[in-house]
């Protein structure tokens, strides 16, 4: 630091503190001697460090002076203790700290009985390493054995031990429908993807279902609630499937339900944004509504909660464009969280008439 200091003067006044001075020990006497200039030791041979506290830099001294020291890691507490004793092949004792000293001068005890012999133990499976083991550095902490890390057995859920944990589950009634249902029992009811299949599903809540697969896949059902409430017939629209044909499916899936025992609560489709324009698909939209009204079944007339009374579409209630879905190649605009919460709060009203 000293030669720091002399080079630095040299190079702002052009003289040479060695030749006004004779010699370094004479310039650390002399700066000693200034007033605010004080020196610290880091380690017992490290460099000789020099501070000035004059008015502006006063702040910066108090924040030296007032430096707690470092703090050993609690993570790993033995880094800050000595290295611990070192046994070679006649187990003499090169270094150690004073826990080991303590074993030592115990004698030999039951715990201390292998204790020469499992020093440099080396496992196993670490035996193509074992010449690298033992030439490295001993760690400061203590030797730890390997154990086997006990495994607990893995209890095996039965996948229909509940089914309401399942299949999602609205007011009791077990959902049965498209994106749209499938979109409601996910970010709305909390109930996650069934794992394992590339098209998403949740329970008979699945991506592009049609009518005729809804049927299929009713009639192969393991597990079916006694009380459905039924969201069906968008993909059929949107893939133009005819009328006649989604009327036969519908009346073949109902069959069905009656057959299982099954009571089941239709909806009426919402508005469908993105074929608003398209003749032929509101035409189709309409008649199947109008099957769904005049038909002898229970239904809730999802119309009504995304039209006003003027039976415009209620578009700020629909995702802003269409969107591709897994189960079918026709894109959808879905409900958004607006849409979504409208039908929690209309389905729990209209289903109160049923209970």
């Amino acid at each position: 630091m000293c030669a720091f200091i002399t080079e630095d003067f040299k190079e702002n006044n052009d003289e040479c503190l060695l030749t006004m001075f004779g010699d370094r020990e004479t310039i650390v006497h002399y700066m000693r001697g200034l007033e605010g200039v004080w020196t610290s030791f880091h380690e017992p041979h490290g460099p000789l460090l020099w501070y000035c506290n004059t008015s502006k830099t006063q702040h910066l001294s108090n924040m030296i002076k007032n430096q707690k020291s470092p703090r050993g890691s609690k993570k790993y507490p033995w880094r800050n203790q000595p290295a611990r004793m070192i046994y070679t092949s006649s187990s003499n004792v090169v270094a150690g700290s004073s826990s080991t000293l303590m074993a030592a001068s115990n004698g030999s005890g039951q715990r201390e009985k292998f204790f020469d012999d499992n020093i440099n133990f080396v496992p196993k499976r670490n035996a193509w390493n074992r010449v690298q083991l033992q030439q490295r550095t001993p760690g400061y902490h203590p030797y730890m054995p390997p154990q086997r890390r006990q495994v607990q057995p893995k209890t095996q859920r039965g996948y229909y031990s509940s089914m309401q944990n399942i299949v999602p589950n609205f007011c009791g009634y077990q959902m049965i429908g498209d994106d749209f249902f499938l979109s409601l029992a996910r970010w709305e009811l909390g109930y996650s993807f069934d794992p394992g299949h590339t098209i998403q599903q949740s329970g008979l809540c699945i991506s592009g279902l049609t009518i005729a697969e809804a049927a299929d896949r009713v009639m192969k059902a393991t597990v079916l609630n006694d009380r459905v409430i039924l969201h069906i017939g968008v993909v059929d629209l949107l893939h133009g499937h005819d009328y006649v044909d989604m009327q036969m499916d519908l009346l073949r899936l109902m069959r069905i339900f009656e057959e299982r025992g099954v009571r089941v609560i239709l909806t009426t489709l919402s508005p469908i944004a993105n074929s608003s324009h398209m003749p032929g698909v509101v035409n189709r939209y309409l008649q199947f509504n109008s099957l769904i009204r005049n038909s002898n079944w229970c239904y809730i007339d999802l119309y009504r909660c995304f039209v006003n009374e003027r039976h415009n579409t209620l578009y700020e209630c629909y995702q802003p464009g269409p969107r591709h879905v897994s189960g079918s190649n026709q894109p959808h605009v879905l409900w958004n969280k607006l849409g979504r919460q409208r039908i929690i709060k209309f389905l729990k009203t209209q289903l109160a008439r049923f209970i």
